[in-house]
């Protein structure tokens, strides 16, 4: 989660040319000095905002929590020497379709219902199925992490030249 934050936090002088909206700085202070989890995993309601949430979640194939989760894994499962290969295929499995799939798809819903308007998922929808939106969604990490390295860069160099103008 760190990690997260501490990436968008690098990024957002190069994503942004405006000033930066302190509201949306004290939101990101806040998910990480929280340092625990607060999910919303309450059953979704079946009603239409959420199967377009669920659409929106289907339109998106390329940075997702799935992905994000299966990446973990693997991470966890290089560095445990305790716990064998069946058990992290057993865990992903979990996460993949046991009952913390649910769980996982009940916090994404909700999270989305309190963050985005029926309007707003309904412009995600139609973006994401566009040519642009569809490159987007594949490309994202790409741009994400090559965005991250040129900054880290950029940064080093800053301080660099910081430290010898002294």
């Amino acid at each position: 989660m760190r990690a997260t934050i501490f990436i968008f936090l690098l990024l957002i002088p190069f994503l942004s040319f405006s000033q930066i909206d302190s509201s949306f700085i004290n939101k990101i202070k806040a998910l990480d000095t929280a340092n625990i989890l607060k999910s919303d995993t309450l059953a979704t309601p079946n009603d239409p905002l959420t199967k377009k949430i669920k659409t929106l979640l289907g339109e998106r194939q390329g940075l997702t929590i799935q992905t994000i989760l299966r990446i973990k894994i693997a991470e966890e499962q290089q560095k445990d020497t305790s716990h064998a290969k069946e058990f992290y295929n057993k865990l992903l499995e979990e996460v993949s379709t046991g009952k913390t799939s649910k769980l996982i798809e009940n916090s994404l819903i909700n999270l989305y219902r309190r963050i985005f308007t029926e309007k707003e998922i309904d412009d995600l929808v139609n973006f994401y199925k566009t040519s642009a939106g569809k490159k987007m969604d594949s490309e994202f990490l790409l741009i994400l992490v090559e965005s991250v390295k040129d900054a880290e860069q950029l940064l080093k160099l800053a301080a660099k030249n910081i430290e010898t103008s002294k």
